[in-house]
């Protein structure tokens, strides 16, 4: 599943993180009203108020986890490496789980109090959970946000297409796809690169492609690598050529950073934008390596796109568009942009001649 835009990761990710706190917490019920019936001797009954109250309290509890998880974890968390990443979040998943039954157990109280429907004492129930019933549910919300977390972070650092990839095996065996391909980079790059020294220009790296990988999803685009300060992003070809999608991408990719000149200027006095070059065709996808797997696509299609892109500085324009790509997009999309046919070069590595079209807002 390709998320299109980063408020909505956010809210799949609380729900995700919630529902598995959920599906947790109705194991461990049935599993103890399996295990009680047993050692009592008696069949096993279901009991629909406990089951409710079960469920309330795990909700409670998965819901509060993920939004601490969103509004302090991730922030917290964000720097830190894998181990004390993984670590940090386990704890705080813990005690987020603890704080949310408890607000179940204050809550389902006050309502009590206010209905009047029945007798509630408070200061029994919170004894009962905090000295007879902590120990039991603390090692418990140990080994549920153990592989939560763990699942969490591979998500975050892996991807989810590339999880889901991986689970279904779809590119152990080598296949042939038709991709789009396009190849971006920074203007200006290497003057930046020695002005600012390595580590700050890694920041710079860093805080440009974290800004731009919203915008990248939310055309249906998916990174492929990057490659110093260059990222090559691809598309399956419906969803690239739909509604020029690809092209669209590149020049929300443009605004953005024009609208956060200022912050890159005051930090490192300079204004990052991209230059790119896109190309479709056919490609065979599959993994490669043997202790590291990866998935990779290999063809004369990425190389022709970087080929594209490297003639951006020398014809002075932003984006630059094979025609094998540019009949493809719809003709009312094409007529929303203006676009410059630049005739066909002959560039390194190819035997045919490729025909470029500039494409502006």
């Amino acid at each position: 599943m390709m998320f299109e835009n980063k408020t909505l990761q956010k809210t799949l990710t609380a729900l995700w993180i919630t529902a598995e706190y959920v599906a947790a917490f109705l194991a461990y019920y049935v599993l103890m009203t399996v295990i009680g019936g047993s050692l009592l001797g008696h069949p096993v009954s279901f009991d629909l108020f406990s089951f409710l109250r079960f469920l309330a309290l795990a909700f409670s509890a998965g819901g509060v986890v993920a939004l601490v998880n969103q509004f302090l974890i991730v922030p917290l968390t964000a720097k830190l490496n894998f181990l004390w990443s993984f670590l940090a979040g386990v704890v705080l998943y813990v005690f987020s789980a603890f704080a949310g039954m408890l607000v179940y157990i204050l809550a389902e109280h006050f309502v009590i109090s206010v209905i009047g429907s029945g007798y509630s004492d408070l200061h029994a129930a919170l004894q009962l959970f905090l000295q007879i019933e902590f120990l039991p549910m603390l090692f418990f919300l140990c080994m549920i946000s153990l592989p939560i977390r763990n699942l969490h972070l591979l998500v975050i650092r892996v991807g989810e297409k590339n999880i889901l990839n991986a689970l279904f095996d779809r590119y152990r065996v080598p296949h042939e796809e038709e991709r789009i391909f396009m190849f971006m980079d920074l203007y200006g790059s290497t003057p930046i690169a020695e002005k600012l020294g390595h580590a700050r220009y890694h920041d710079l790296l860093y805080n440009v492609f974290n800004d731009i990988s919203d915008l990248i999803s939310r055309y249906s685009g998916e990174v492929y690598q990057y490659v110093g300060d260059a990222v090559i992003v691809t598309w399956d070809i419906t969803q690239g050529t739909k509604k020029m999608n690809c092209v669209r991408c590149f020049f929300a990719i443009q605004n953005k950073m024009s609208a956060l000149s200022g912050k890159y200027r005051r930090l490192y006095g300079y204004q990052p934008q991209f230059k790119a070059g896109m190309h479709v065709g056919k490609v065979i996808a599959g993994e490669v390596g043997d202790l590291k797997k990866e998935i990779v696509y290999h063809g004369d299609t990425v190389n022709t796109a970087s080929r594209i892109q490297a003639e951006c500085v020398r014809l002075h324009q932003h984006l630059l568009v094979s025609e094998e790509l540019f009949m493809m997009f719809p003709v009312n999309c094409l007529q929303q942009v203006q676009t410059e046919f630049l005739g066909c070069l002959k560039l390194k590595g190819r035997a045919h001649d490729v025909c470029l079209y500039a494409v502006k807002k």
